[in-house]
């Protein structure tokens, strides 16, 4: 044990700058993901990550083409952004669809996301490892930028949630009255799942799919096991959002496992042991 502990300590240049990202990456995850499980919107943040996963596939695919200057327009964080944006737009401005629920429409925004980046797996040049890194997770290296770009957007993101905390929070558990105070509800909304669909989308590119869906929902829920005081739901979130992808890195590296994987399953293991403590907890 102690020499693989050397081993990886040794070999701190291949996995800083992966686990930086992991980290704030979990940790913001696990702040915004508050607000979707709060909110009841789980399926939201996986529509909205398969939607961004759709957006990098598409950049890759469109850089395939051979665009020249145009390429520049379709990068892979811009075009991921855009989508996810409109999205969250769309999501929180449209909730009657006639005869069809809103979770139906989320649903089929999930699966034709889903379906749209498999197909465009297959035809992107640089070939289906691609994707499956998209989808899952790869984050052994990442983009040399995303050590900036992700603890930007999470730092604008956190001061958005912290200017607007108890308007966020208002809007979400009591829509109702805060309509009868006259509170701007659907622009509240609006700004609030466009922070998700931004953290979404700059997660979605370095880590994967699965792993920030992960990230969206289990810290939050394991949290919601520990305690019932909000703002220690927020920080016990942080905190086992950045845990897990940190563990999950480094259970990936020293294992030789893949990555997005081993970050989701981390995650699962803090949820268990959240609800085991909260059934101890009952019955004492």
């Amino acid at each position: 044990m102690s020499a693989i502990l050397t081993e990886f300590i040794n070999s701190y240049f291949l996995w800083r700058d992966p686990m930086i990202v992991g980290a704030v990456s979990g940790a913001v995850c696990g702040f915004v993901g508050v607000y979707v499980v709060l909110r009841r919107i789980i399926f939201v943040s996986a529509a909205l990550t398969q939607i961004s996963s759709f957006g990098v596939a598409l950049s890759f695919y469109l850089e395939g083409l051979s665009m020249g200057a145009a390429s520049s327009l379709v990068h892979p964080f811009l075009l991921s952004i855009v989508f996810t944006s409109l999205a969250a737009v769309f999501f929180a401005a449209k909730r009657d669809f006639s005869r069809i629920s809103q979770e139906g429409v989320i649903g089929f925004g999930f699966l034709i996301a889903s379906g749209a980046v498999i197909i465009l797996g297959d035809r992107i040049t640089k070939g289906a490892h691609d994707i499956a890194d998209i989808l899952f997770g790869s984050a052994v290296v990442v983009d040399p930028r995303d050590v900036y770009v992700i603890p930007a957007v999470a730092l604008a993101a956190i001061v958005i949630h912290i200017v607007y905390f108890k308007d966020f929070v208002f809007v979400s558990f009591d829509e109702e009255t805060a309509r009868l105070f006259k509170y701007p509800v659907r622009a509240l909304n609006t700004a609030l799942l466009i922070t998700i669909a931004a953290v979404a989308a700059v997660t979605t590119r370095a880590l994967g799919a699965l792993p920030v869906f992960a990230f969206l929902a289990l810290p939050p829920l394991t949290s919601l096991y520990l305690t019932e005081r909000l703002r220690l739901v927020f920080i016990f979130s942080v905190i086992i959002g950045a845990l897990s992808a940190t563990l999950g890195y480094f259970f990936s590296f020293v294992l030789s496992i893949p990555t997005g994987a081993s970050m989701t399953v981390c995650a699962s293991v803090f949820f268990i042991l959240g609800l085991l403590w909260r059934e101890v907890k009952v019955r004492t």
